[in-house]
């Protein structure tokens, strides 16, 4: 794995959590400290592996840039195989919290399928057959949850604070529960919960390395959907800090459209007689 650094925007001194800080307050941590640069580009291998064993390996780019208003761009473009090549998923989530998504799906005449009903066999908890949802891959929005603070775990000599999140004026089981590493103040497991308290998902980060100063990325993102005994794993092949891998245009329609334009109903078809052989 290749980390290509060539922007680093320097980290604000972090201070140290008091005893008593909540849940909101060590998500905001969190966040503080792993969301310092503003332009991320990655190239991603995802493997999907069923309860066969059988394994699907797609590749993709991720692309992220966020902007002096507190605004946030997100680009996911599948280079292949070939059935999902040119697919990309567009979110933006605003200063003020709101997110707006979309799927592009170049076989369907280039269709953008954006958020809400429509895109939910495709933006839902299983985006385009993986085991993440949409907010998995671009990140939670704080200020749509409650977030309370758990007895912390020790784990041999690990230490982690337990955050139960909550949808707001929620009680009782949470919809998941992030571990964060004290030291590194890192998510290093979310448990995804159904409403009887079982795990349901877990997702969990691997190879953490120090990127620059106080903050930390995972190099292979695994998630485990258990109810379908299904797998998927993310590992980043190369990341690349700088502006001029994220440029403005790649966020637009206008942009993917001129350089993955949407297949014409021949080749559609074509497609789908040679799935059928």
């Amino acid at each position: 794995m290749r980390t290509l650094i060539l922007l680093l925007v320097s980290p604000a001194a972090f201070a140290e959590l008091p005893v008593t800080a909540t849940g909101r307050q060590i998500m905001d941590a969190v966040y503080e400290r792993h969301q310092q640069y503003p332009f991320v580009y990655e190239e991603q291998s995802m493997v999907l592996i069923d309860r066969q064993g059988k394994r699907e390996t797609r590749k993709l780019r991720r692309y992220s840039r966020a902007h002096a208003s507190g605004d946030v761009n997100f680009l996911l473009l599948f280079d292949s195989p070939e059935e999902v090549q040119g697919v990309a998923m567009l979110a933006e989530r605003k200063a003020d919290g709101s997110v707006t998504q979309s799927v592009y799906l170049p076989a369907l005449g280039g269709d953008f399928v954006s958020s809400g009903a429509e895109c939910e066999t495709v933006c839902g908890d299983n985006f385009l057959g993986t085991d993440f949802s949409v907010e998995s891959l671009t990140g939670e929005v704080l200020d749509d949850y409650e977030h309370h603070r758990q007895t912390e775990l020790y784990v041999d000599d690990v230490v982690y604070y337990v955050v139960d999140v909550h949808e707001p004026g929620g009680a009782g089981i949470p919809l998941r529960r992030h571990y964060v590493l004290q030291d590194t103040m890192y998510i290093d497991r979310t448990d995804y919960l159904d409403d009887l308290g079982r795990v349901r998902k877990r997702q969990t980060h691997h190879d953490l390395n120090r990127v620059h100063g106080d903050m930390w990325r995972a190099n292979m993102v695994l998630m485990e959907n258990r109810l379908d005994d299904h797998r998927t794993v993310i590992k980043i092949d190369r990341r690349v800090f700088s502006a001029d891998y994220v440029p403005e245009e790649v966020f637009t329609r206008q942009w993917l459209l001129a350089n993955h334009p949407p297949l014409l109903e021949t080749e559609v078809a074509t497609e789908v007689e040679a799935a059928a052989l």
